[in-house]
């Protein structure tokens, strides 16, 4: 399983790394963490050769999560221990270690990151609705 989690991670944090080369740029409440992630993911690993050890010292290293959500056009830099996803018992259970639940992603979670094309592909494909039927408070009291 670490395996796996790993290759999708190298991936994610390559696609990260070549869009924020392209000039991209990321928004939102874990948009530092998504840079960080990307940038130490090219510094450490861009180039070599990902083994088992390797990719499992990745999906350990607690500064590297990053896990895309293509339905909710996000990216979510999990923190177990802030994340709206993850239930109490759940932390205490995995201490910490969990992947994001998505189908209970929250849009205000503070592991929340976004790239401008995330955010120009769903406002081309949703408006302004929220994705996955989340409730989005409104900005500046106006009624609702």
């Amino acid at each position: 399983m670490d395996q796996e989690k790993g290759l999708a991670l190298a991936e994610t944090l390559t696609e990260a790394g070549e869009r924020i080369a392209a000039g991209e740029t990321a928004s939102g409440p874990a948009a530092d963490h998504y840079r960080a992630a990307a940038a130490e993911f090219s510094d450490r690993y861009a180039g070599t050769y990902l083994g088992k050890r390797e990719l499992r010292a990745m999906v350990a290293n607690p500064r590297l999560p990053a896990y895309e959500d293509p339905k909710a056009f996000l990216t979510c830099n999990h923190d177990a221990f802030t994340a709206l996803c993850t239930l109490a018992h759940d932390r205490a259970r995995d201490g910490g270690r969990s992947i994001p639940d998505h189908s209970r992603c929250h849009p205000t979670c503070a592991n929340i990151s976004r790239t401008d094309n995330q955010i120009a592909v769903r406002r081309g494909r949703f408006g302004s609705r929220p994705v996955h039927g989340a409730r989005v408070a409104r900005r500046g009291g106006g009624g609702g």
